[in-house]
């Protein structure tokens, strides 16, 4: 049995350091719906270094009649793209920190070209820029029982991505964002079936540049995916974004607070390629956003690779 392509999940959290997706200042922020619905989500691999690129693509867009807090200013509407990998490097060591538990670390890079384009009363403003995005480590526990598997970790995204007040197309997001979030699988390899759900809670500082505080939210994504042969496997995920706080600030007083939702559904296909004794794991989803509000509308395309060192 092969657990790397749950390290997919790791890699992809890391993505959101600059996807403009949700909520929050500028419609944007650490979390696009479906990010992590991949299989095996509850589930640390064994002993070893690992490695993943996850390689997004996200295309979205609020009409000009909602207003948005981008870089200190209120612009009428928005229209972005998004494209680029992350890299992800996970260490699990030897060993378990105690009864059935064991650990890992995951860190995280995205590069990422945006395209945004807005408007600020008569005038539309567009500005694109390839970049690096926020940088993210990802420490995890994990506990398995028979066919259940449980983890919880926090994913740290740092303010390491450009950055300008009043510019459109930003990768970072000159804030830290603190997620902390658990993780349920069961696996059925006699069935070859595995539901996973993934749970968090993003909190994020202050844009000490703009003084705008973007509110906390929560995220869930749910799967269920089936063995089709030995290298194939299809399945359906939904997922949920809903901001449990205003944002505050200024701006964000100005527009009643500006918090958000989404919600997407969308299939899943997993491609188990190379040898059995070191499988090269890949993922592709395709999740189409729905019941959308104060962030862009769209679809997020990820197509996700995990091996070993």
């Amino acid at each position: 049995m092969h657990y790397t392509k749950g390290i997919a999940i790791l890699a992809a959290a890391a993505l959101l350091a600059a996807d403009q997706a949700d909520a929050t200042e500028a419609a944007a922020g650490r979390y696009i719906p479906g990010v992590f619905a991949l299989p095996k989500g509850g589930a640390i691999p064994p002993p070893g270094l690992y490695w993943n690129i996850t390689t997004a693509y996200y295309n979205g867009s609020i009409g000009a009649n909602v207003s948005v807090p981008v870089g200190g200013e209120i612009r009428a509407g928005l229209e972005a793209t998004i494209a680029g990998p992350t890299l992800t490097a996970l260490w699990v060591p030897n060993g378990q920190i105690g009864d059935g538990l064991s650990f890992a670390l995951g860190v995280s890079v995205p590069f990422q070209y945006l395209s945004a384009e807005a408007s600020v009363g008569m005038m539309s403003t567009e500005q694109s820029q390839t970049a690096l995005g926020d940088i993210a480590i990802a420490p995890k526990i994990g506990w398995k029982s028979g066919t259940h598997f449980f983890s919880a970790g926090v994913n740290i995204f740092m303010p390491t991505g450009s950055y300008h007040v009043g510019s459109l197309d930003n990768t970072g997001m000159n804030y830290w964002t603190v997620s902390p979030n658990v993780s349920y699988t069961y696996l059925d390899v006699a069935r070859g079936l595995d539901f996973s759900v993934n749970a968090g809670v993003d909190i994020n500082t202050e844009n000490t540049d703009t003084d705008y505080q973007s509110g906390t939210l929560a995220h869930l994504d749910a799967i269920v995916i089936k063995k089709i042969n030995d290298r194939f496997s299809a399945g359906v995920f939904g997922s949920v974004l809903y901001q449990l706080e205003d944002d505050e600030g200024g701006l964000a007083d100005q527009l009643d607070g500006f918090k958000g939702r989404s919600y997407a559904i969308g299939p899943v296909v997993t491609y188990e390629a190379g040898p059995k004794e070191r499988p090269i794991n890949i993922a592709f989803s395709w999740a189409p956003e729905f019941g959308t509000k104060n962030r862009p509308k769209g679809n997020a395309v990820y197509l996700s690779i995990s091996g070993t060192f």
